[in-house]
């Protein structure tokens, strides 16, 4: 196999892991509200960025559910 086909093979692979784990992450998250799915996400090491695509929302808009779930978290110690 050539050096340009392996690179080309390997991209596919990565593509196709990216939906697979973009799929995984959908599922486990189905029936929870923003803050929560945010939340999961961020753990598992998503970031805003990605987290927004998945859940069809702004980025900002992660970053602010983040961080208001982190000061209730706080006030709640």
């Amino acid at each position: 196999m050539k050096k340009k086909e392996k690179e080309t093979s390997l991209k596919d692979i990565k593509k196709k892991i990216d939906i697979l784990i973009d799929l995984i992450a959908l599922e486990i998250t189905e029936g929870k509200d923003l803050k929560d799915q945010a939340r999961i996400l961020s753990r598992a090491g998503f970031k805003p960025q990605e987290i927004a695509k998945l859940l069809n929302t702004t980025a900002n808009s992660v970053r602010v559910t983040l961080t208001l779930y982190k000061k209730d978290k706080k006030k709640k110690k």
